[in-house]
């Protein structure tokens, strides 16, 4: 299933290597109710089905993701709350997901049900 994602997002160039043409947008997934009040540890699991991707700067742009896209619903789950660098271009105001890079790896979060 592909979906589209609310992204707080910040472009930051390209990155080495095949993708160097392309441009990069990093942050934190967090879900969307999180987004709005800039939580990102304490995000509850339960919001892992509306992933965005944080960002310093506040900019939301959405990005794409599962079928068809470089970025498996797996990757999301896998990836909730910690930071990560998207691939792909923006177009109509929306990233093309190309590739997903884990930035972080942090296997002692603790997630709340709440």
């Amino acid at each position: 299933m592909t979906g589209v994602v609310l992204a707080l997002s910040l472009w930051t160039g390209g990155i080495a290597g095949a993708d160097d043409t392309m441009p990069t947008w990093e942050g934190w997934i967090v879900g969307g109710p999180c987004a709005g009040e800039l939580r990102i540890a304490d995000c509850p699991l339960r919001y892992v089905d509306q992933p965005v991707l944080l960002l310093e700067d506040g900019d939301a742009v959405p990005f794409r993701y599962g079928e068809g896209t470089g970025i498996r619903d797996v990757d999301i789950d896998e990836s909730y709350t910690m930071l990560v660098r998207i691939t792909g271009e923006r177009e109509d105001g929306v990233i093309q997901s190309v590739r997903l890079d884990r930035l972080e790896d942090s296997p002692d979060r603790t997630f709340f049900k709440g």
